[in-house]
């Protein structure tokens, strides 16, 4: 499970940072971004990797420390699953997080947030 851990915190730091290249590693081919509400707009966005990735590059996403805490996590052969905390200065996420172990190594293939304006 520490693996695991270990792709979350890579995912939520290259988020942080702006970092295309390491979430280019750190994200699976198949990645969704699932959320209710996008900004000002109301409804249910879905995001692809490639989408996701160009939200960071355009600085529409990311850019802003956040704390992490796991909440709980649990491990399943190929399969961990985590809800999480993540703290900015302006915005609060719980997120579930879903990492796969793809021909070794540990990739995030979805993560669904609910954002809260603090």
């Amino acid at each position: 499970m520490e693996q695991a851990e270990k792709a979350i915190e890579a995912f939520v730091k290259a988020g942080d940072n702006r970092d295309v290249a390491a979430l280019e590693n750190i994200l699976h081919p198949c990645f969704q971004n699932i959320q209710d509400g996008f900004f000002d707009e109301k409804g249910i966005f879905v995001f692809s990797k490639s989408d996701y990735i160009d939200l960071i590059r355009t600085k529409r996403f990311g850019g802003s420390p956040r704390s992490l805490v796991i909440n709980s996590m649990e491990q399943s052969g190929n399969m961990a699953i985590a809800q999480t905390t993540l703290e900015s200065a302006y915005l609060i996420f719980h997120s579930l997080i879903i990492c796969i172990r793809d021909t070794g190594d540990w990739k995030i293939i979805n993560n669904t947030p609910t954002i809260q304006v603090k």
